[in-house]
């Protein structure tokens, strides 16, 4: 004969089973003697009446709402979390691969090197210092020419003395 069960101990079940901590549905299903598909059913029907929301796997959650969800179960104890995953219909793998990237993300920004900022005073720098180096080589090339000339004058002024002798 099929047992008829009244709501509130449809309600009660249904809340023991969200609040069930690290115990299987299976085992709170036993200890009050229902059967589990029975328990399942009631689940479906009464997910918004509880406070819970159908799974979310195909959600798309901002980024804002995912940090989010993260600073509000870095906290949570075992049971809290998985009261807090049935309420938002969410499931453990989803905030451990958010925590992860999150993680993952920041050590990108810590070691990636900081892009060189460009500014007109860089610009400038630039400049001056290609203006420098051209000068510094025109100088070294006018101090050669020096040297050149003075060493042409003196080898021409020995030349003409020496015929004169």
């Amino acid at each position: 004969m099929r047992q008829r069960f009244t709501v509130e101990v449809k309600d009660s079940v249904v809340a023991k089973v969200l609040s069930r901590g690290n115990r299987s549905i299976e085992d709170v299903c036993r200890q009050e003697g229902i059967c589990t598909q029975t328990v399942g059913n009631w689940l479906r029907k009464r997910a918004k009446v509880a406070g819970m929301k159908k799974p979310n796997e195909g959600k798309k959650w901002s980024a804002e709402n995912k940090l989010k969800a993260l600073i509000d179960t870095s906290a949570l104890g075992e049971n809290e979390f998985g009261t807090y995953l049935r309420k938002e219909g969410l499931y453990s793998h989803q905030v451990t691969e958010w925590r992860a990237d999150v993680l993952k993300s920041l050590d990108e920004v810590r070691t990636r090197p900081q892009a060189a900022k460009r500014d007109d005073r860089d610009d400038r720098i630039k400049e001056l210092e290609h203006n420098l180096a051209r000068m510094e080589k025109a100088l070294a090339e006018a101090s050669a020419r020096m040297m050149l000339q003075k060493k042409a004058d003196l080898f021409w002024a020995e030349r003409e003395l020496r015929m004169k002798k």
